[in-house]
């Protein structure tokens, strides 16, 4: 009990913070001594939480209804409100980084790639990402705006994350996964909640919620603010990477009759961001201008859900949302854009064997884009509109034992016209703790408006006489029609699931996925432009010119070895190779380069304790392998192992203290190079912060 106590006051102090070493020492003692600690009556928290029940946790994206996790058809996976909270994480990516298979690397402050199987960037375009079932994907570069994406994460109920393709449900662009975060409904979050916190990187953070009722349901109203501050450049100068925000919501949950529910919600942002770039100068000796950024996101959505029974038993919901955002990169880029999003679907039981659900959508976006300096975007407004309509039908082979999952979307884009996406699932259960699934998909990535309508100045190579005798400006040209084809994948997918006992639980996954239409560049005409620096003007064209092919293996486990002791290992295994359907050199080069940005090999190990009621330790071990992309310095990005400790403490039943280290093992490392804007590589730096959370 001593050595409880003690491990209770650890404390990290920037000044003098611990070395790697005796940080790893720390990690293994606090395992060794917590794991002496004796349970107390009452212990609360996910370590006592039953695999049997953590194998019902309920999903609703693999097929557009709710079933347990146990019988899904799909690499899937859920994380919860508490893995949220224990992890430590502050942002909806970091807490990505709990889910095997996702690979989640922080380029700056503000700034991540997230992916998942591969093919990973800034702008990571083979993910689709919904919030409540509203779509966060950006129809201008394609990817998700992660510094503009944010909620108040003690509202997030879970966040289901399906790995491979779930385009025969929700659409083109869930060609690699399908990410959705559920919030919580109103009437789970009744009362005030405050939080406000602060450390060496979170300069400040604060939060406030109220959920009271009403004559017929539940609501809520919130707002939060954080001020981030910078990291550090690979030379050690400070980074430009600042992060603050301001953002308010409101949610409302509501009966019209015993069976008829309706779901309003909303909510509004600002946040102002901070870059650093290496702007395209053909008068520079380096081919560069080193220029601080600025950028501000502001806008905000309004989400109405009703969802209703039929008198033959049939459920029906129809959702629609409104969505306005405003991105204005100052001194080059400002984008306007209202997004109307419609869709509706039916289930219904034919019959003992079954399950039949169809839908219809429809979405139109329309954007208003000016330009100047590195970018040029014509025309300068455009409108998008899609239509889609899926149907799908579960139909059991052998009662509790083999289900069969049958499903195809049509959708029609402005710019590629109609894709159909079909796949055929297949899930087999031979006992009640285990399961065999086996699927074969087919999903598209359309193109995004950069990719059609822009024209960019990429980088200068500086004049090197005799061989260069002048400086080169390659310039990206996409205003000829740009990716004239949607990006294509079929993916082979084989999964198995066993609850092995009352304490362990195994999740494996093995795919191999096949890429045609990749989008790359090919060379165009190069010419000679006269004025006070001369310089040759190499054009390169946006063209679909790529192959690739994928494999790897997802392993996730789950092993409760004493009743307040929860240990989740995962590994990650994947290759990617790529090849050129064409003799052009540019093709070629990044052909070569497919593989490089997405490490081998992935691991984490989570520790989670709870010794008592008041107390628990978590514990976040996490590893990725090395990348071969280069940044501006001239080096690879070399694997990195690092630790999260998070200590969280409750004086009273309403009120929680928290101190959480990150990245703990090293003073800073670097975790991805930036792609297609040309910001500069920085460091992930070290940090801990102090929070505290009161309910009243």
């Amino acid at each position: 009990m001593r050595a409880c106590r003690a491990l209770s006051l650890v404390r990290f102090e920037k000044p003098n913070m611990p070395t790697p070493a005796h940080l790893a020492n720390v990690a293994v003692a606090a395992s060794m001594l917590l794991g002496a600690c004796p349970v107390r009556a009452g212990t609360q928290g996910v370590a006592d939480l039953s695999l049997e029940d953590l194998l019902k946790t309920e999903v609703v994206t693999v097929s557009k209804r709710s079933q347990s996790l146990q019988s899904t058809a799909a690499a899937a996976f859920v994380i919860t409100r508490e893995d949220i909270e224990r992890s430590g994480a502050t942002s909806i990516p970091e807490a990505l980084r709990l889910a095997p298979g996702v690979e989640v690397a922080r380029i700056a402050n503000n700034h991540w790639a997230v992916t998942v199987r591969g093919f990973n960037g800034r702008f990571a375009n083979k993910l689709l990402v919904l919030m409540d079932g509203r779509s966060i994907y950006s129809p201008l570069f394609s990817g998700v705006l992660w510094e503009f994406e944010d909620t108040l994460l003690e509202d997030v109920e879970r966040i289901e994350v399906i790995r491979g393709p779930g385009a025969a449900l929700w659409g083109a662009n869930a060609v690699n996964g399908v990410i959705n975060i559920i919030t919580r409904k109103a009437r789970d979050t009744q009362g005030d909640l405050l939080v406000g916190g602060a450390g060496t990187l979170e300069r400040g953070f604060a939060a406030y919620r109220h959920g009271g009722k009403t004559a017929d349901g539940y609501y809520r109203v919130w707002a939060k603010a954080f001020d981030r501050g910078p990291s550090e450049t690979l030379t050690g100068a400070a980074g430009n990477d600042y992060w603050r925000s301001l953002r308010a919501g409101f949610r409302l949950d509501a009966s019209l009759a015993s069976a008829n529910h309706y779901t309003i919600s909303g909510e509004a942002y600002g946040s102002p961001t901070g870059d650093r770039w290496n702007l395209a100068d053909v008068t520079s000796p380096t081919g560069y201008t080193t220029t601080a950024m600025k950028a501000t996101g502001q806008g905000g959505h309004l989400l109405g859900r009703y969802e209703w029974r039929l008198d033959n038993g049939s459920d029906a919901a129809f959702q629609s949302y409104l969505d306005y955002g405003d991105v204005n990169v100052f001194n080059a880029l400002h984008q306007k854009r209202t997004t109307v999003d419609l869709d509706y679907q039916l289930r219904s039981v034919l019959d003992a064997r079954n399950d039949f659900i169809w839908g219809l959508g429809y979405r139109y976006s329309r954007d208003s884009i000016d330009t100047i300096g590195l970018f040029s975007i014509e025309p300068q407004q455009r409108g998008v509109v899609l239509f889609n309509a899926f149907v799908q039908d579960e139909f059991t082979v052998v009662p509790e034992r083999l289900r069969v999952i049958a499903g195809a979307r049509l959708e029609h884009n402005s710019y590629t016209g109609l894709e159909p996406q079909p796949n055929l699932r297949m899930v087999w259960t031979p006992s009640p703790s285990q399961s065999v699934w086996g699927a074969v998909s087919h999903a598209v990535r359309t193109p995004s408006r950069a990719e059609r309508d822009a024209q960019v100045d990429l980088f200068v190579t500086p004049a090197n006489p005799p061989y260069v005798p002048l400086p080169v400006l390659t310039h990206s040209d996409a205003s000829n029609g740009g990716l004239a084809k949607s990006e294509k994948v079929n993916t082979f997918e084989l999964g198995y699931r066993q609850q092995a006992g009352a304490n362990l639980s195994v999740d494996m996954t093995a795919f191999y996925s096949r890429y045609t239409d990749l989008r790359t560049a090919a060379l165009g005409a190069q010419s000679l432009v006269m004025g006070p620096t001369p310089y040759i003007l190499q054009t390169i064209h946006t063209v679909n010119g790529i192959d690739a092919r994928t494999h790897g293996l997802e392993l996730a486990v789950d092993w409760h070895p004493l009743p307040w002791w929860r240990l989740q290992p995962t590994y990650t295994y994947f290759r990617i190779s790529g090849s050129s359907t064409s003799a052009d050199p540019v093709t070629q080069a990044d052909a070569a380069r497919v593989g490089a940005s997405s490490p081998r090999h992935r691991w984490s190990l989570r520790s989670s304790f709870t010794p008592d009621a008041r107390q628990q330790f978590d514990l976040w071990l996490r590893h990725a392998g090395a990348l071969a992309t280069i940044n501006e310095l001239g080096n690879s990005i070399p694997s990195y192992t690092t630790l999260d400790l998070r200590y969280a403490w409750r004086p009273m039943s309403a009120l929680e203290l928290s101190i959480v280290g990150q990245n703990l093992l090293h003073n800073g490392h670097t975790e991805f190079v930036p792609d297609l804007l040309p910001s500069q590589s920085l460091v992930v730096q070290r940090s801990v912060y102090v929070k505290a959370t009161y309910r009243f």
